[in-house]
């Protein structure tokens, strides 16, 4: 069987194999010991009731970071294990809190400005903030890019997932890098030092996905789909049209399912019936396989399988199936046009084999 599969499956968990992690109670430090000189006031108790607004503003901010990491962790879980779905409801969920934890870093940042900060002080809190608010952005980006690649992952577009859940596997290593940086800036403001780290750059982009190549159509016949007698999409007129099945016997590679179903679509199509290329990548034996499906009137469906008539006395009627196996696939191709843009002309081009009449 010709069929060579466009859909192998790259093991996508494999990116965020170093980077799930959880973010346990006391991760991050909330409550470094503030310098004297951190807030400037006019009374002592006016002072006190500054730090502790801010102590607060800032556990709110950290419970918030706290929820988001669970559900971070909670999304790439689901997208290692392949449920899609559910990654998916993750990320849209993800997106609220990122938007809660965005407002409570603004209540924070207001509280910050009214306390009236000078020296490490200012300098600890502008550093702290902006480690907050680089977080936010990485989370942003490291769920729509989750969701992406979850979505292009169940439609079997490797290219793309591969592309969207390295991104999100550079954001989420940012949110934790930056993570790591407000803590080293706890330390250091509780040493009395004023070094204090900035947020971490944002990650480069992957390499962009190549855009597929335009294939060349003109190998196929013109005018491909001849008009004929018009026949019905039901079964006994699929069975009048495959009569006897094919004379020209199975070649593996030359004459074998992918030639013998765009035949078969090409005939019942010339012939007014409706008729679908369908392939599956991992058949039987690991091969790929094409074959056709035919929409009836009253909205059932029969599939045809090629490659029965190749056998020695087979007849045409005994390709007709309705195994339910045969209406699962990878692919569905309205018509010669879509199947070689995927797979390549060469892939289907019974016309070099048989004559086309």
């Amino acid at each position: 069987m010709m069929i060579h599969s466009k859909m192998r499956w790259v093991t996508l968990s494999l990116v965020f194999a170093l980077i799930l992690a959880v973010l346990s109670a006391g991760c991050i430090h909330e409550s470094p010991v503030l310098p004297e000189n951190h807030i400037e006031s006019g009374s002592e108790s006016e002072s006190g009731l500054q730090h502790a607004n801010l102590e607060e503003s800032q556990s709110e901010v950290l419970s918030h970071l706290n929820t988001i990491t669970g559900s971070l962790n909670r999304a790439i879980a689901s997208f290692n294990d392949r449920e899609y779905d559910r990654c998916q409801a993750e990320c849209e969920q993800l997106k609220w809190e990122n938007l809660e934890y965005a407002a409570s870093i603004e209540s924070f940042e207001r509280r910050v400005t009214n306390a009236s900060l000078s020296g490490s002080g200012e300098a600890y809190y502008d550093a702290q903030l902006s480690i907050l608010r680089a977080i936010h952005q990485s989370v942003n980006e490291s769920a729509s890019d989750l969701y992406s690649a979850s979505e292009y992952a169940a439609q079997g577009d490797d290219d793309h997932a591969r592309y969207h859940s390295q991104r999100a596997a550079g954001y989420v290593d940012a949110v934790y890098a930056n993570i790591d940086r407000f803590n080293e800036n706890v330390g250091v403001s509780n040493s009395g030092s004023v070094g204090f780290a900035p947020p971490v750059p944002d990650p480069p982009d992957p390499e962009e996905v190549p855009s597929p190549r335009e294939e060349d159509l003109s190998d196929i016949p013109d005018p491909y789909y001849l008009p004929k007698s018009r026949f019905q999409n039901t079964h006994d007129e699929v069975d009048r049209l495959l009569g006897k099945g094919f004379i020209t016997p199975y070649q593996q590679s030359s004459f074998d399912c992918s030639e013998m179903a765009a035949y078969i679509e090409w005939k019942l199509e010339c012939h007014n019936l409706t008729a679908y290329i369908a392939t599956k990548d991992d058949w039987q034996d690991g091969y790929g396989h094409a074959w056709v499906i035919v929409p009836l009137r009253g909205g059932k469906y029969l599939a045809i399988e090629p490659t029965v008539s190749a056998t020695e006395g087979s007849l045409g009627a005994e390709m007709i199936t309705y195994d339910p196996e045969y209406f699962v696939y990878d692919q569905l191709f309205e018509d010669i046009y879509g199947a070689s843009r995927f797979f390549g002309v060469e892939e289907w081009d019974w016309w070099n084999k048989l004559e086309l009449k």
